[in-house]
């Protein structure tokens, strides 16, 4: 383990430190170290303020709102990951007095989230020259699509022509990332990529 440079009671300056225990809950934290310079072992302990913050988790357009208590001084940003109630969530929207992409738990009223912990519904947009099918398929969130590959979903067959994420577009991409899918219809082949148990 790393030493750590703390204030030392006894040598009255900042020195090498190593922790030798750490005890820590929601709401307290308190570490038991001891200086390297002169041996004396002592606590460093720090209570934790908790605010309750409203939490919208979503899953395929249904929304469900908990409530869940946070370190007041943790800063938070779209795109990180939470535990909520033993679900996986990634932040999709954070409100204080307004919408922000980022903010200290203090100021947060809301938090919008996804859940992680159920399969991806991707929507795919097939173009066959004539017209546009839509169809959506739920796939496990670290899925990789990509326009190399051929698809079949039904009696449809095609080929990505460019993914949209939040990001922008790409030839290549992780269904959790993925807005939608926009492909043209292919000839059938031997070697295919085969979703059609995945529709919904």
């Amino acid at each position: 383990m790393d030493d750590i440079l703390l204030q030392c009671p006894i040598c009255d300056d900042v020195t090498p430190h190593v922790e030798l225990k750490r005890e820590e809950s929601k709401k307290h934290f308190k570490i038991t170290v001891r200086c390297l310079d002169c041996g004396h072992v002592h606590h460093i302990e720090e209570r934790i303020k908790l605010k309750d913050i409203h939490v919208i988790i979503s899953r395929y357009g249904e929304s469900e709102k908990k409530t869940i208590q946070l370190p007041t001084d943790e800063n938070l940003k779209i795109g990180d990951r939470l535990v909520v109630y033993d679900e996986d969530v990634e932040i999709t929207g954070i409100d204080t007095t307004k919408r922000v992409s980022s903010s200290k738990v203090e100021e947060i009223t809301t938090l919008w989230v996804k859940s992680l912990n159920i399969p991806k519904k991707v929507g795919i947009s097939i173009n066959d020259g004539v017209t546009t099918h839509s169809v959506s398929v739920l796939v496990p969130n670290d899925y990789v699509f990509d326009n190399k590959t051929l698809y079949r979903v039904g009696r449809l067959f095609f080929r990505i022509k460019k993914i949209k994420t939040e990001k922008g577009t790409f030839k290549r991409e992780l269904a959790i990332k993925i807005k939608r899918i926009y492909s043209d219809s292919a000839k059938p082949l031997r070697d295919f990529e085969d979703l059609t148990e995945n529709i919904v």
